[in-house]
């Protein structure tokens, strides 16, 4: 780590994309008061094994957004990966198109973004019958179109990507619904469940066996645990296989959410417990 000024350690923190990404944005609110160092990396598995291999401390890692829904890769990584959730952070998502100075929205042409922002703008991109381009990270697309000199291309990126790539910001507000917010996971190498954790996220097999699904999630209903989100997971090399990614309330340190992972453990062959953390803040 790095040192500061009055000596403390920095914590580094990795995300994915460039200077102006979401992640960054929503890393700097849920460390706000925390000396940190923040580390780009271009994909989601780059950024996860950053902290595997003790590259940096934490990573800030985006798993669902009220439009787009759950982001599958981040969940299968969270279950293949020896990482771990210890926090989360809600952030509101409010998208821009932003292009060189000198171009106009009649000028735009083709739109680049990362395929999530694409898809939570598809009404505004349909009705100005630009062409959708995907680029890896919304702030890279930014990069991207601020070093072109081309008036007839875009990026769909936040207003800080603007101010950090000297962009000029052609419309506000995108997003195809009002209500576009973000969950970002703060995972680490090391599994901690906090004092005051009140949300926990696990992932689970099941064998394909009639009514295997109803029998897993019983666990949660007979003992009155509140399913808070449910997503499933394709099995890479194992097509029409999934696996589970559920979110509930409670911690794993209370009798009533342990007794119901034992019992799950008797019905499920793999179940991994990403974490129990305290419900994330919204940042709006």
């Amino acid at each position: 780590m790095n040192p500061t000024s009055d000596g403390m350690k920095k914590l580094k923190i990795a995300f994915q994309g460039e200077k102006g990404a979401y992640s960054e944005i929503a890393a700097k609110h849920f460390f706000r008061g925390t000396s940190i160092d923040l580390f780009p990396f271009n994909t989601f598995a780059d950024a996860i094994h950053s902290v595997v291999s003790k590259k940096v401390d934490r990573g800030v890692i985006p798993v669902e957004n009220t439009l787009g829904g759950g982001i599958r890769e981040v969940f299968s990584l969270l279950d293949e990966e020896p990482v771990y959730g210890i926090g989360e952070i809600r952030l509101k998502i409010s998208h821009s198109l932003l292009a060189i100075r000198g171009a106009t929205l009649s000028s735009i042409k083709n739109v680049y973004s990362h395929p999530q922002a694409l898809l939570q703008c598809r009404k505004f991109i349909h009705q100005k019958k630009l062409k959708r381009i995907e680029y890896y990270d919304t702030a890279g697309a930014a990069k991207f179109v601020s070093g072109s000199g081309d008036k007839s291309i875009a990026a769909i990126a936040s207003e800080a990507a603007a101010e950090d790539y000297g962009l000029i910001v052609l419309k506000r507000h995108l997003e195809s619904d009002g209500h576009n917010f973000t969950r970002f996971m703060i995972v680490s190498r090391d599994y901690s469940v906090r004092p005051d954790a009140d949300k926990t996220c696990i992932v689970f097999g099941l064998r394909n066996r009639p009514g295997e699904l109803h029998r897993a999630l019983s666990v949660f209903a007979i003992r009155d645990i509140d399913l808070l989100s449910i997503e499933s997971i394709p099995i890479v090399r194992k097509p029409w296989d999934y696996e589970f990614f559920v979110d509930f309330r409670g911690s794993v340190a209370d009798e009533r959410q342990s007794n119901a992972i034992s019992h799950l453990r008797e019905i499920s062959p793999h179940v991994k417990v990403v974490g129990s953390f305290r419900s994330g803040r919204t940042i709006l």
